[in-house]
């Protein structure tokens, strides 16, 4: 049961939005060299001010800064394969990421050089690849171009093989049918870890079939044509999608994120539209299934395209199982008006527990008890976390004593992420309700 009373249904929701076509041939040509790379940054947005602190105890928070850009990653280590490895970048053996494209073979890695490839576009086919900026991000931009229609990367190898993607960031893409893609993903697993994709109609489309998709450590950022269909991901009807970790923020008029996955798991990650964001979902999973959502920090600002935080099989009741189970979320709205989380009728359970819910806006709407189960949610006015918009989702001292819990309410939690993209270790009790279990 929530600990507090939920304010008033604002009403229906607006009606989610169609799955967007595909595109058609190759418009590649000579692409740039890679240049020196340039400083390090990210598009600005939310970063919690001081650094993590292990104690569990409510603190009071300290003064919310202004929207500042998240501390730069570091590369991540290029995993090792067992077939050849490929140079590229200027004095390397192959100049770009297409030229090594060409000439793959199954279980190579890629090994790129850090820097900026203009104009440069490809499809990876061989199976089991790796494909990594060496020592830093390699950066590409369309600049125009595009593979098939599709977007910068198309990834299509057989289904029972993986794609390993690391250290790459997507910009930019475009294609004449408002539907370019960072990476367009065709078949087989995928894997990115520490990858970013910005300002691109899609981030990521498509994913079909009995795979999976993994996404640790990056960044989605102002991803979408602006017409309602195009999303900063948006991933079909594979077996699995899960995310950990990573960023979501300012999605144009469609969803941060969009997946038709048979099972979704979602930890430890921001999904935001700060003050000028005008995203509609901040997650929509418009065909049901298995949503497995902890520890995330959520969200949805004033400009935002739709009154709803979550929306569950909106669209098609396509799977045998639909469940939805939310632990330790904290979920903030100063758009006003709206409904937190919005089900389908088809949904056969709903678990809410230990999640902050902030703003003047409905819990749930669609379903009831005995299908909603709630256990220890806690329902606040906004102004209980004021720095939600730039990234400070620490409460206030005055509602921290009905944050904690007489005992844990998920053992299995066992870490918070008091800035995106970092993932800090949980002391065993106490466990406060919300994703964050002490002040950032």
């Amino acid at each position: 049961m929530l600990i507090q009373s939920r304010a008033a249904l604002f009403g229906a929701a607006l009606t989610t939005l169609a799955a967007a076509g595909c595109g058609g041939s190759d418009s590649t040509s000579a692409p740039a060299a890679a240049a020196p790379p340039p400083a390090a940054g990210t598009p600005a947005a939310p970063s919690p001010s001081s650094p993590p602190t292990p104690s569990p105890t409510p603190l009071p928070p300290p003064p919310a800064p202004g929207p500042t850009p998240a501390p730069p990653l570091a590369a991540d280590e290029c995993p090792a394969s067992s077939g050849r490895t490929l140079l590229v970048g200027p004095g390397k053996t192959y100049t770009t990421p297409s030229a090594a494209s060409a000439v793959a073979q199954a279980n190579d890695r890629i090994l790129i050089t850090p820097g900026d490839y203009r104009g440069d576009v490809t499809t990876w086919r061989a199976a089991n690849l790796v494909i990594c900026g060496d020592g830093g991000r390699a950066r590409l931009f369309a600049d125009g171009k595009d593979a098939q229609g599709k977007g910068i990367w198309v990834i299509s190898p057989d289904n029972a093989a993986t794609t390993t993607i690391v250290n790459v960031e997507f910009h930019d893409a475009k294609v004449a049918d408002q539907n370019g893609a960072g990476i367009r993903h065709e078949s087989g697993n995928l894997v990115l870890r520490n990858t970013g994709f910005f300002d691109n109609e899609n981030g990521i489309l498509g994913g079909s079939g009995p795979v999976t998709v993994t996404i640790e450590r990056s960044e989605f950022a102002r991803n979408g044509f602006g017409d309602g269909y195009t999303h900063n991901l948006y991933i079909g009807d594979i077996d699995k999608l899960s995310v950990t970790a990573s960023w979501f923020h300012e999605a144009k008029i469609g969803h941060n994120l969009k997946s038709r996955a048979k099972e979704n798991v979602i930890e430890t990650s921001y999904f935001m539209d700060g003050p000028t964001g005008t995203s509609s979902y901040l997650l929509d999973f418009p065909d049901g299934g298995i949503v497995f959502m902890r520890g995330n920090l959520l969200h949805k600002g004033p400009k935002a395209d739709n009154t709803t935080a979550i929306a569950y099989g909106e669209e098609r009741n396509m799977w045998p199982t639909n469940t939805v189970t939310m632990t330790h979320n904290t979920i903030v709205t100063t758009l006003g008006r709206g409904t937190f989380i919005s089900f389908a009728g088809y949904t056969q359970q709903a678990t809410l527990k230990a999640n902050l819910f902030a703003g003047n806006a409905a819990l749930a709407g669609g379903i009831t008890a005995p299908v909603l189960k709630e256990q220890s949610d806690l329902m606040v006015g906004e102004a209980n976390v004021p720095g939600a918009a730039d990234g400070q989702f620490w409460p206030l001292p005055s509602i921290q004593p009905q944050l904690v819990l007489p005992a844990p309410a998920d053992p299995a939690y066992t870490a918070d992420s008091p800035q995106p993209f970092v993932l800090r270790a949980l002391a065993a009790t106490p466990r406060l309700i919300g994703a964050l279990q002490s002040a950032p």
